[in-house]
């Protein structure tokens, strides 16, 4: 009886008793299941980078928590994590795609899930952070940019200070004064005196809270730093002389020591100007003309009265309807004794015209031509002494030669350019104030603003004819003495 060479029906099917037949079992895993399958370096660089920023916001968000200093990063490095998800999921297509020869499937796509967690905590906290801030920073400059307008200066210069700050009840002006204006030489400003002559305060303060108003274009992404969230705000403002984008940047700080609550504001000076020029309109530019040809004047007049040339100087002084007679009046010197016995050397003119000329010349050496400011400022110890000086400034026999030559000339009395000027017009009468320079050598440096008068001359070209009304004194302090050079020289 022959063996049969067909399988029993009732077999195993996954095991034969037959000769070369393979052994193969239903239940048991093939190599290509169970045995070593390559990870995809895709997926571990997609992990590594979404570990790192995962760790990175745990221990930042950690330290932030336990010395209570607010933690911030930069808006870019969403970057970071974006591109370890991108990796994780390129990772994952083509492990899908592989016919199960490449592992990492699973790390791919846990990195991409704790990856996108940590992105939403990190969006939201910096969305939550900047609003806020940015919306503190906004109220806070638009506060200040009111403050300018109106004119409050003091309490505008106020807050560009490092809080704590000095009471608004107190003396601010000689706080400022003897911890804020120092200057360094007689043609430089202390801080306080350069906030005041800065161009955008001037033209916001001169426009007045009425005229000016202020839109905000756009801020930047709060940084922290120097102790506080530093944020910067462009502003278009609107001015009757045009538009102006304004830069400014603030500091909000809290106080670890409880030196002052909650946050505090200040802008920093250094950090805040004009984006871009003044755009003048139409009506305004020959009202900036004007100043040109004002500032001109002026500088010609201190001139010449700085080389004692008399005769210029009195015709500057005097208005264009009186000039014709002054000018018959002039002669080609004048007597140096007109300064001490100058009403006897009026009677004694020899013609009404030189008696005219003699009249005003007097009352520019007498000191008539300076008044004393209602916000005038310095220290009560040298007062007097300046209010002396002040009045024999003009006199011919005065003389504040600089002891050393100074940048500029050697003018002791100078108008001070490139400061943008307030500007007046009451029914056709022009009027222009310039910061004005007074050097009173050897002893004292006074500030002063110097005032420029014309008569406006409707529908014509020229230029209205120039007289000085007045200098109206500001603020005097001694004499600043320029530090040595390096090496004694």
């Amino acid at each position: 009886m022959s063996d049969s060479t067909e399988k029993p029906n009732d077999s195993p099917g996954g095991f034969s008793s037959f000769p070369g037949e393979s052994f193969i079992s239903d239940s048991i895993p093939t190599d290509q299941d169970q045995g070593y399958k390559p990870l995809s370096i895709l997926a571990i660089l997609g992990a590594v980078l979404g570990g790192l920023f995962s760790l990175t916001l745990v221990v930042g968000f950690g330290a932030s928590f336990l010395f209570g200093t607010p933690w911030i990063m930069s808006p870019w490095v969403v970057f970071w994590p974006a591109f370890s998800i991108l990796l994780s999921y390129i990772a994952y297509t083509q492990i899908k795609s592989s016919d199960n020869t490449m592992g990492g499937e699973k790390l791919a796509l846990w990195s991409m899930q704790i990856t996108s967690v940590f992105i939403l905590c990190y969006v939201a906290n910096y969305a939550g952070t900047y609003f806020a801030v940015r919306n503190q920073a906004d109220t806070f400059v638009r506060q200040w940019l009111g403050t300018v307008a109106k004119g409050e200066i003091d309490k505008a210069f106020l807050l560009t200070l490092k809080p704590p700050r000095p009471s608004e009840e107190s003396n601010l002006r000689t706080t400022f004064e003897i911890t804020y204006n120092i200057a360094p030489d007689p043609l430089s400003k202390g801080s306080y005196s350069a906030f005041k002559a800065k161009d955008y305060v001037r033209l916001i303060q001169f426009a007045g809270d009425k005229s000016s108003k202020f839109t905000l274009k756009s801020s930047s992404a709060p940084v922290y730093e120097m102790g506080g969230y530093v944020v910067r705000l462009v502003y278009q403002v609107d001015l009757p002389d045009g538009l102006m984008d304004l830069s400014i940047t603030v500091l909000g700080q809290e106080s670890p020591s409880g030196a002052f609550k909650g946050r505090q504001w200040q802008v920093l000076v250094d950090g805040t100007g004009l984006a871009q020029k003044l755009k003048i309109n139409e009506d305004s530019r020959k009202k900036f003309e004007l100043s040109v040809s004002a500032m001109e004047f002026a500088s010609k007049w201190c001139m010449a009265v700085s080389n004692k040339a008399w005769e210029p100087a009195v015709y500057g002084m005097a208005e264009p309807k009186i000039r014709g007679q002054l000018l018959k009046g002039f002669a080609a010197t004048l007597p140096s004794s007109l300064g001490v016995v100058g009403g006897s050397l009026v009677q004694a003119a020899e013609s009404p015209e030189r008696r005219a000329f003699l009249t005003a010349s007097q009352k520019l050496f007498d000191g008539s031509l300076i008044r004393i400011g209602e916000n005038f400022w310095s220290d009560p110890v040298m007062k007097a002494g300046i209010l002396e000086y002040l009045s024999k400034a003009f006199k011919p026999m005065t003389d504040h030669t600089p002891t050393a030559p100074i940048s500029g000339g050697s003018e002791w009395i100078r108008v001070e350019t490139g400061i943008v000027p307030r500007y007046r017009n009451t029914d056709g009468r022009i009027e222009f104030e310039f910061d004005c320079l007074l050097l009173l050598f050897p002893k004292y440096l006074v500030q002063a603003t110097f005032v420029v008068v014309g008569e406006d001359k409707a529908g014509a070209d020229s230029t209205p004819d120039w007289w000085v009304k007045e200098i109206v004194v500001n603020r005097g302090v001694s004499m600043p003495v320029a530090a040595p050079k390096p090496g004694g020289r």
